[in-house]
């Protein structure tokens, strides 16, 4: 087995990608509560690409993908009666997407009709989350300035 401790294995994260029986109603759901601009198909397939600059070599661009694709079977779960009291551990999964502005995003969500679940601040950063239509709770981020 080759000696693996000089090699950087994994550089960073691809994608993310989320299947769904209603791919364009979802996608549609992402686009309108949080500013998400798809490529795609428009029907089956759905993606934006986020660039940023490898630091090992700022001469190379980074893409992640966030994805919305068709699925082979539902996955839709409605969500709880009750959430829990963390938002952590309870799902299989779980997007969280970063924002410089949490209180605008979360009055844009609010005035579209959808419910914030939680908030919470940390030293790093903000938090809040809500569920998109398909039941799956989506984390959002606004990190906070290094002191």
């Amino acid at each position: 087995m080759p000696d693996l401790t000089s090699v950087r294995l994994v550089s960073g994260l691809g994608g993310a990608f989320l299947f769904s029986a209603r791919p364009k109603e979802l996608a549609g759901w992402y686009a309108a509560h949080l500013g998400f601009a798809f490529e795609g198909d428009g029907e089956s397939t759905f993606y934006q690409v986020f660039f940023a600059l490898d630091p090992e070599r700022p001469d190379r661009k980074l893409d992640t993908h966030f994805g919305i694709m068709r699925a082979n079977e539902d996955f839709a779960r409605p969500a709880p009666a009750e959430e829990p009291d963390s938002m952590y551990g309870d799902q299989p999964f779980m997007l969280n997407v970063r924002t410089d502005d949490l209180d605008a995003l979360i009055a844009r969500l609010e005035a579209g009709g959808v419910a914030v679940l939680q908030r919470q601040d940390e030293s790093y950063g903000r938090f809040a989350w809500v569920r998109d239509p398909d039941g799956n709770r989506v984390e959002l981020y606004q990190p906070l300035a290094a002191p």
